[in-house]
């Protein structure tokens, strides 16, 4: 019985071996191929990034030897912008060389071109890239669109507003290709940018909201004024920063301004405050009467207004504010407390009045604050 066990072991076990060294070399073979499909890959990827690299070079030497040529004081480009007529040479222009015509017309925007310059900037810019750009305004890719509307916007190009207005209305428009395009409007003075302003589903930032609106002409500020309450409440909130930075000084804002602050709504008229403290500056004397009339209703309004009208009070330091900065000193907020005095103490009759009120005032934290900055001022005069 043993003896048949081991002749049975002895057969199985070499016909395993056998199988064992024919498969062998076939994964052998098989790894060497693998191995070298690898390799070659790799050489061709090698390869295909020194010729790139190459070929890259070569286009920067080209672009750059273009660039000195279209610079030249005897080129076509000189001559055009000299006299005002356009050599063939230019409208024929594609590929890298419409690339390099165009940084350079970029470069010359950023130089404070004249009138007549930019006029003909404008003017060689329409009739080189016009077929491009209605491409690219068309493309698939999102980066290339918006790059588009960029150089639409940067060379004015007025002739394009039908396409943009196309765009617009296109459910797939980005909200930042909607952001370009109604700053061109802007820009360009497009009537259509007061509609796009009434709209409630435009998503911009507050910050975008302003690129827009600062570029407005007088007569469309004028229209965005009479349209104030029915424009959405971001672009309301908007309006009136942007006629802060702006100075707006005619008769229209600054009685909007006075409505706002006369009304119901606490941002409205915090932001409302700041506006007109800075373009009433001349003369206060509405301002002045408008914090009065705050006056009466101040221990009920909101935080932040109770802060932008302490500050306003000690820039004014008109004397008949000077019991409100008090009052306003032992507030629950400790930043509106620090700004009332400090507010108070920039008054002729500070060192006096932050003394009584060191001494005085019914609340322990007013007579700390008032105490402590009692004590800066006249570390200061000592130090002067």
């Amino acid at each position: 019985m043993n003896e048949h066990v081991w002749i049975y072991a002895r057969l199985i076990g070499g016909q395993s071996a056998g199988w064992f060294e024919g498969k062998t070399a076939l994964l052998l073979d098989l790894t060497s191929i693998i191995v070298g499909s690898v390799l070659m890959l790799l050489l061709c990827a090698y390869g295909y990034i020194i010729w790139e690299k190459h070929a890259a070079r070569r286009r920067t030497a080209v672009k750059s030897k273009w660039l000195h040529e279209l610079s030249a004081e005897d080129s076509a480009l000189r001559s055009y912008f000299d006299t005002g007529e356009i050599d063939s040479s230019l409208l024929d222009m594609s590929g890298d060389l419409q690339v390099v015509l165009q940084d350079i017309l970029l470069l010359r925007l950023t130089q404070g071109p004249k009138e007549l310059e930019l006029a003909r900037i404008r003017s060689l810019s329409w009739r080189v890239f016009e077929s491009s750009y209605r491409t690219g305004l068309e493309s698939r890719k999102w980066s290339e669109r918006v790059n588009t509307l960029l150089y639409v916007e940067q060379f004015h190009m007025t002739e394009l507003l039908p396409k943009l207005e196309e765009m617009l209305r296109s459910s797939s428009c980005t909200p930042l290709e909607r952001f370009i395009i109604l700053r061109m409007y802007s820009r360009t003075g497009y009537m259509r940018i007061l509609k796009e302003l009434l709209r409630k589903d435009t998503l911009l930032s507050n910050s975008q909201y302003l690129q827009i609106l600062l570029p407005l002409t007088d007569e469309m500020w004028t229209r965005l004024m009479d349209h104030f309450k029915e424009v959405p409440y971001q672009v309301q909130c908007t309006i009136i920063d942007a006629l802060r930075i702006r100075d707006e000084q005619s008769v229209k804002a600054i009685t909007l301004l006075e409505a706002l602050i006369l009304g119901e709504d606490a941002e409205l008229r915090t932001r409302s405050f700041q506006a007109l403290a800075h373009v009433d500056r001349k003369d206060n004397g509405l301002l002045r009467r408008l914090l009065l009339a705050w006056n009466k209703e101040g221990d009920e309004r909101p935080r932040s207004e109770r802060l932008v009208v302490a500050r306003l009070m000690g820039s004014m330091r008109e004397e008949s504010f000077i019991p409100w900065l008090k009052k306003l000193m032992g507030d629950p907020s400790f930043q509106i407390r620090q700004e009332a005095a400090n507010s108070l103490a920039r008054y002729e009759q500070a060192v006096e009045e932050l003394r009584f009120a060191a001494l005085e005032h019914p609340d322990k934290y007013a007579r700390q604050i008032a105490e402590e900055t009692l004590e800066r001022k006249q570390y200061g005069r000592k130090m002067d």
